[in-house]
C-alpha cells in the first residue's frame, strides 16, 4: 500500500510538474545505465544454470503470451524498425483469422493463463477489424486480464474507445510522440495527430464517466524535454484533467536499437539510444515469453525484430503443434542454451534491450507459477 502511494505521488506530483519531470528525465538515463550494469554483474556472478530454467520454459501459467493479431501499422515511427522493413519489402504482413486466434486462446486459458497481451512485435492492434470480437472471445474463454499498446490513431474509428471501456480491457498503453502536430509528425511520420489527441481525449473522458475500469498509460516517445509537453496547450486541455491513479503519463528516457537497426543520427531532438553493454553468456528474460504472429508462427521474443518477424527466433507454429509443445521443444531449448555458449540469434546479437536472467527474476517467475497453479 505504501509503495503504491509513493508511486502515485511520484507520478502525479513530481513527474507531472515541469521542473520535476525535467530533473528526473535528465538523470534517469544515467540511472538506467547504472541499474542495467549492476543487473549484468549480478547475472554473471550469480549465474542461473540451464537446468534451473527448465521449470519456467514451458508455456504454462507462469509465462506470458503476446498475440499479435496483425503486424500492419499506420504510422512510420522514427524509433521503430517497421517502416524500414516495409520499405525494404522484408516484412510479410497480415491479420490473424478467428479460428487461429480461438485455438491459441483456448489452449492458453486451459493451461491457466490469466493475461493476454495483444501487442504485436510491430503493428497496431486496432488495425485488426475483428479485435473487439477477439477480446470478447478471450474474456469468455476465462482470461480476465487483457492489455495492449496502440498509437491511438483508430481510437475514434467505429467508437473503438467506447467498446474497449465497455469490455473493461485491463490496460491500454498509448504510444504518442508529442502534443502538437509538428512534433508528432517528426516522430511518427504521419499526419494523424488530430485523430490521436481526439481519440485519446474521448477514451479518457468515457473511461472516467464509467468509473475508470481501464488503466490507461500515456507513453510519450518524446523528442522534447518533458516540460515542453507538460506545459503545452493540448496536454493541459486534453490530458491533465484526467490524470489519476488509473491514468498515468511517462516519458521515454532511452530507446533501444532494434537489434542494431536504429542509429542515433536517425532520432530527432532529445531522443537517445541506450548504450551498448558487454555481452554476457546468460539468456535474456524475453526468451521466456511467447509472441504469436498473425499466421500462427511462435517467436521466443515479443519485443524486437530486425527486418522481419519471421526470423531465427521462430520456434514453431500453433497450426502444427500446441503452444506447450512448442515451448518445450528442442528448438526452443537450443536457443536458450545457446546464450550460455555465446551463440545468439541474429536479432539478439546487437540488441540493447537485452535483459539477462537473474536469481531474483527466477525467484519471481517461480513464485508466479506457484500462485497461479494454486488458483488453477
Amino acid at each position: 500500500m505504501m509503495l503504491n502511494r509513493f508511486r502515485f505521488w511520484v507520478n502525479n506530483k513530481v513527474i507531472q510538474s515541469p521542473w520535476g519531470a525535467d530533473f528526473v528525465y535528465k538523470f534517469a538515463y544515467h540511472v538506467n545505465w547504472i541499474a542495467n550494469s549492476l543487473r549484468d554483474k549480478s547475472a554473471k556472478f550469480f549465474a542461473v544454470k540451464p537446468a534451473e530454467l527448465a521449470s519456467v520454459q514451458s508455456a504454462q501459467i507462469g509465462s506470458y503470451v503476446l498475440v499479435g493479431t496483425t503486424n500492419i501499422c499506420n504510422a512510420k515511427c522514427a524509433f521503430c524498425a517497421y517502416p524500414r522493413a516495409v520499405e525494404n519489402g522484408t516484412l510479410e504482413t497480415g491479420v490473424m483469422t478467428m479460428p487461429v486466434f480461438q485455438k491459441i486462446v483456448s489452449e492458453w486459458a486451459k493451461n491457466g493463463g490469466d493475461h493476454l497481451d495483444f501487442t504485436p512485435v510491430v503493428g497496431d492492434p486496432l488495425i485488426d477489424p475483428s479485435l473487439i470480437e477477439k477480446i470478447k472471445f478471450a474474456h469468455e474463454a476465462g482470461i480476465p486480464r487483457i492489455s495492449f499498446t496502440t498509437n491511438g490513431i483508430l481510437l475514434n474509428h467505429h467508437d473503438n474507445y467506447k467498446k474497449l471501456v465497455d469490455l473493461k480491457v485491463s490496460m491500454i498503453y498509448i504510444s504518442i510522440g508529442a502534443t502538437d502536430e509538428a512534433q508528432y509528425k517528426l516522430i511518427y511520420g504521419v499526419n494523424q495527430y488530430q485523430k490521436v489527441i481526439s481519440g485519446l481525449r474521448n477514451l479518457l473522458e468515457y473511461n472516467r464517466q464509467n468509473g475508470e475500469p481501464v488503466y490507461v498509460n500515456i507513453r510519450f516517445r518524446n523528442a522534447q524535454r518533458p516540460s515542453e509537453i507538460l506545459t503545452s496547450e493540448d496536454f493541459m486541455k486534453y490530458i491533465k484533467p484526467f490524470i489519476s491513479a488509473k491514468v498515468e503519463v511517462n516519458f521515454t528516457v532511452d530507446f533501444d536499437n532494434w537489434g542494431g537497426t536504429i542509429r542515433q543520427e536517425e532520432l530527432p531532438g532529445v531522443m537517445r539510444l541506450r548504450k551498448p553493454r558487454p555481452e554476457i553468456k546468460i539468456p535474456c528474460t524475453s526468451l521466456f515469453g511467447f509472441a504469436i504472429r498473425h499466421d500462427g508462427s511462435v517467436r521466443l521474443c515479443g519485443c524486437r525484430m530486425k527486418s522481419s518477424d519471421l526470423d531465427d527466433l521462430v520456434v514453431g507454429n500453433v497450426n502444427e503443434q500446441s503452444l506447450e509443445e512448442i515451448s518445450a521443444s528442442a528448438k526452443t531449448k537450443s536457443i536458450i542454451d545457446g546464450f550460455y555458449r555465446g551463440e545468439r540469434p541474429e536479432t539478439c546479437k546487437s540488441c540493447t534491450l537485452y535483459t539477462p536472467v537473474t536469481r531474483s527474476w527466477l525467484k519471481g517467475r517461480r513464485a508466479a507459477n506457484s500462485r497461479r497453479q494454486v488458483k488453477k
